[in-house]
């Protein structure tokens, strides 16, 4: 059982620092430089992919609050100020798919082959996504349903902000999954790795998994995430996430093979 915390802020002169921030932030930066590491590997200049970087970035929470303001905001919520102010929240399904805008934007633009930066940024993402999740959870931005396992976070009876009782913290679940395909990648970066590989894995490997893990999201509490037709935006997204995960393993698998010298007896 994970005992219940404020989320934290301090204040620096005018500004409002919040947890939620540093993590992001630290995300980014340990991100960026696992990214450079698997470009490294693949040949790729450093200052190409720290302008990549910078691409995906840029569109990605571009995209991130705008679907985020779509997919999950109600209508009579739209205005002028809630599509042009970011602090209205953000979606990770937006933030990929505005990743992989910026990714192709700027592969196209520079005329560079995609797989190459888009498997450096599977490598990196990794890393970066668990202490972006670790941001949610220190913010309790996913709160899940009741619940008596052992990762149930505790919310006190009658907070203002949080509904009460034990129940899932899915920020902390899923910094728990990055945590360990990490872990893994990390192992896997010991040795050569065929081209395609971790950004094959990765979406592979997330699309079931967050499509478990939204149907663990709260039903019962005042402003319960948008559905259609009884699944969340980020379900469709993982269902898709998953067939371009499969459809990339088959790739890096065919490349490898392709590009394996044949011994002849």
């Amino acid at each position: 059982m994970i005992p219940f915390f404020e989320p934290v802020s301090f204040p620096i002169g005018p500004l409002t620092i919040h947890l939620f921030g540093i993590f992001v932030a630290t995300g980014i930066l340990v991100g960026a430089r696992w990214t450079q590491i698997r470009g490294a590997q693949l040949g790729l200049g450093k200052d190409d992919v720290s302008s990549m970087i910078t691409s995906t970035l840029v569109v990605g929470f571009i995209v991130a609050h705008l679907f985020d303001v779509i997919a999950y905001m109600p209508r009579e919520r739209w205005t002028f100020t809630t599509f042009i102010n970011p602090f209205e929240g953000i979606s990770s399904y937006g933030g990929f798919m505005g990743a992989l805008i910026g990714l192709f934007g700027w592969c196209r633009w520079h005329r560079r082959p995609v797989m190459p930066y888009a498997d450096s940024l599977g490598y990196g993402l990794s890393i970066g996504w668990m202490f972006g999740r670790l941001g949610c959870f220190s913010a309790h931005d996913h709160i899940g349903r009741l619940t008596d396992s052992w990762l149930a976070v505790t919310f006190p009876d009658n907070h203002p902000r949080f509904p009460s009782g034990r129940r899932f913290d899915l920020g902390f679940d899923e910094a728990l999954w990055a945590a360990s395909v990490a872990l893994v990648f990390y192992i896997l970066a010991r040795k050569k790795r065929p081209l395609g590989l971790y950004v094959a894995l990765l979406t592979t490997l997330y699309g079931p998994f967050r499509f478990f893990l939204d149907g663990l999201r709260a039903v019962d509490i005042r402003e319960p995430d948008a559905r259609y037709f009884g699944y969340t935006p980020a379900q469709y997204g993982a269902a898709a996430t998953t067939l371009a995960g499969i459809g990339l393993l088959v790739w890096t698998w065919r490349n490898f093979k392709a590009a394996t010298p044949r011994t002849t007896a």
